[in-house]
C-alpha cells in the first residue's frame, strides 16, 4: 500500500531493530577498489555451438561475484503506478497494482508496458493483491495481503484468457486460510503443479512455507505447513517464482534473491545481495530473473541461475577523506580549510550546492551549503527529526542496521541555530556529540554549515582506518529528490549496505611523503 517516505522508513526501521538473531555472514570488510571492470558478455547457452542472441539485461559491468545494475525497463502506463506482482502468461507481461486500485489486470508484450490495456477480472474485489501466478494453463491472482494479520477473506481467483475477443475470465474462486493462525503474505509460486505461498513475517519469528492442494470452490481451503525457513528474523519475503526446469524455488526480499533447491527448508543454496528499492514483484523467464519494484522499475538478469552472482548492485561511488595534522578555526563555511578537501558528488544536487569533508587535526570537518523546500529544527529531546543531511560511517556491508554505525545527523537545533547528533537506531533517538563545534545560518531557504566533530565520535578511540564505508543522503531537504551519494531514496536509512567506500588520504609533508596514519586523541 502506498506510503509516504518517512512512513515507510520509520516502519521499516521499527522492523530492523526487533530482537535481533546472528545476522547471515556479510561480507568481509572493504577491500582495496577492485580492478576497472569489464563488459559483461552474455554466455552462450551450455551445449550450443552458436552463440543464441539474448535480450540485454540489467548487469553492465562485472568483477568477480558482484554484478553492477542500472534498470532494465520502466513502467510507462499511468495507471500501473504501483506494480506488486509479475508473470509472463500467454504470451504476454502481467502486472498489478498493489492496494487501492480495482480488480484490473495489465497485459503489455513489452517490460515498459507502455502498449498496456487493462483488463477487469470479473467477479474479482481487490482487497490487498500481492503476488500473481500460474496454475497450470491458468493465471491465479493472490489476494493475500495482510499487514495486520486481521483478514477473514483471504481470496485466490483463478481466471483465463479468451483470445478470441481477447478478455479474461474467472474459473474458480478459491477461500484460504492457514493451519497455524493469520498470516500477511505477498509471495506465490506453483512448484510441481501445486499452489505454495509463503508468509513475509510480520511478527511471527519465522517465515512460513505453506502448502495447498486439491483447491476447491465454496469451502476454505486451509493450507499445510511445509516448512519454516532459514532467514534472518527481519526478512520480508515479497515474492516469488519458481523453474519448473531447474526445479528452483527464488524469493525475493527488499535485500536479497534467495534460492531454493531439492531442500525447500532451512538455509538457501544461495543468495544475492541486491538493492533496487521496495522490490515486490520477482518472475523466471526465458532463463532471466526479472524482478521489479514499487517505483515501477525493473531488473533483468540473463542466466540467473547459472551465474556466479553474489552482489547486483548500483554503481559503486569511491570517496576520500583528506587530511591536515593543524586543528582550523570555524567561519561557518569551511573557508580555513577548503583547499585539498573533498568534495561528494551527491545525486539530486542542485546548482550552488556542495559538501565536502577533510580531517584537521583531531576533528572530522565537515561543511556544505544546501538549498530547501522547507527547514524544520531537530532536537535531541524526544523523537523530533527535522531536516538534516546525514553522514553514515561503517565498516561492513549488511542487511540490518546493527546499532554499529555511526550516523551523523547534521542539522539546526531550532534555538541556538546550526548543529549535529548522533542519530541512535534503537529507538531512532538524536543524541548530543560531545565536543562538537558548528557554525553556519539557516536563511532564504538556504542551509550553510560547518561542522568539526571529534574523530573519536566517529571512528572511535585508537587508530584511524585506512579505508572505511560511507553513505551520505537528505533528509527532508529536497522532497522527494533528496541529495544521496548511492541508491535512489530515502529507503536508504532502512538499508544501509547501500553503500560508498572511502579511504584515508594521508597529507603530504615538505620533502613530498606522506604522514603516517595518527592515533585520535
Amino acid at each position: 500500500m502506498r506510503r509516504t517516505l518517512v512512513a515507510t522508513m520509520l516502519l521499516l526501521l521499527g522492523v530492523f531493530v526487533i530482537s535481533a538473531q546472528e545476522l547471515p555472514p556479510p561480507p568481509t570488510p572493504p577491500e582495496p577498489p577492485p580492478p576497472p571492470p569489464t563488459q559483461n558478455p552474455t554466455p552462450p547457452p551450455e551445449g550450443d555451438d552458436k552463440p543464441v542472441a539474448r535480450l540485454p539485461d540489467s548487469v553492465f559491468e562485472t568483477y568477480d561475484t558482484h554484478g553492477v545494475v542500472k534498470p532494465y525497463r520502466t513502467i510507462d502506463y499511468k495507471d500501473l503506478n504501483e506494480s506488486s506482482g509479475l508473470e509472463h502468461w500467454q504470451d504476454a507481461w502481467w502486472s498489478h497494482n498493489d492496494a487501492g486500485d480495482g480488480a484490473y489486470l495489465y497485459r503489455s508484450t513489452d517490460l515498459s508496458f507502455n502498449n498496456a490495456r487493462r483488463y477487469a477480472v470479473p467477479g474479482a474485489v481487490a482487497t490487498d493483491w500481492e503476488d500473481i501466478t500460474t496454475l497450470g494453463e491458468d493465471l491465479l491472482v493472490c489476494d493475500i495481503g495482510d499487514n495486520d494479520r486481521r483478514r477473514k477473506d483471504l481470496t485466490l481467483y483463478r481466471v483465463g484468457w479468451n483470445t478470441d475477443d481477447a478478455k479474461l475470465t474467472l474459473k474458480a474462486k478459491y477461500k484460504i486460510a492457514y493451519p497455524d493462525g493469520k498470516h500477511d503474505a505477498e509471495a506465490a509460486a506453483e512448484i510441481d503443479g501445486v499452489l505454495h505461498i509463503i508468509s513475509k513475517n510480520r511478527g511471527e519469528g519465522f517465515t512460513g512455507v505453506y502448502r495447498f492442494a486439491d483447491l476447491r470452490e465454496g469451502e476454505r481451503n486451509t493450507g499445510e505447513l511445509v516448512c519454516k525457513l532459514d532467514v534472518d528474523e527481519r526478512v520480508m519475503i515479497t515474492a516469488a517464482d519458481f523453474d519448473p526446469v531447474a526445479k528452483k524455488l527464488l524469493l525475493l526480499s527488499y535485500t536479497r534473491v534467495y534460492v531454493y533447491g531439492d531442500k525447500l527448508d532451512g538455509k538457501p543454496e544461495r543468495n544475492v545481495l541486491i538493492y533496487a528499492q521496495q522490490c515486490e514483484s520477482l518472475c523466471i523467464h526465458d532463463r532471466a530473473l526479472v524482478y521489479g519494484n514499487e517505483q515501477g522499475q525493473f531488473f533483468r538478469v540473463n542466466d540467473f541461475l547459472s551465474s556466479k552472482y553474489e552482489f547486483l548492485l548500483p554503481e559503486w561511488a569511491q570517496a576520500e577523506l583528506p587530511m591536515q595534522s593543524e586543528d582550523v578555526e570555524l567561519d561557518g563555511a569551511g573557508k580555513a580549510w577548503a583547499e585539498g578537501a573533498y568534495e561528494f558528488k551527491l545525486k539530486n544536487m542542485r546548482k550552488g550546492e556542495y559538501l565536502r569533508w577533510k580531517i584537521c587535526g583531531a576533528y572530522l570537518m565537515l561543511a556544505g551549503r544546501f538549498e530547501y523546500d522547507s527547514f524544520n529544527s531537530s532536537s535531541e529531546r524526544g523523537d523530533r527529526l527535522g531536516t538534516a543531511l546525514v553522514v553514515m560511517i561503517g565498516s561492513e556491508w549488511t542487511d540490518f542496521l546493527t546499532g554499529d554505525e555511526t550516523h551523523l545527523w547534521l542539522g539546526d537545533n531550532g534555538a541556538t541555530g546550526v548543529d549535529a547528533w548522533k542519530l541512535n537506531p534503537d529507538g531512532f533517538k538524536l543524541t548530543p556529540i560531545p565536543g562538537l563545534k558548528a557554525g553556519g545560518q539557516v536563511e532564504g531557504r538556504s542551509w550553510a554549515f560547518e561542522y568539526a566533530v571529534p574523530l573519536t565520535a566517529v571512528f572511535g578511540e585508537g587508530k584511524l582506518p585506512d579505508e572505511f564505508l560511507v553513505n551520505v543522503w537528505g533528509y527532508n531537504l529536497h522532497g522527494e529528490d533528496e541529495p544521496h551519494l548511492r541508491g535512489d531514496n530515502l529507503l536508504t536509512l532502512g538499508n544501509p549496505y547501500i553503500w560508498g567506500g572511502a579511504t584515508l588520504k594521508p597529507a603530504e609533508n615538505k620533502e613530498g611523503e606522506t604522514n603516517d596514519n595518527p592515533e585520535k586523541d
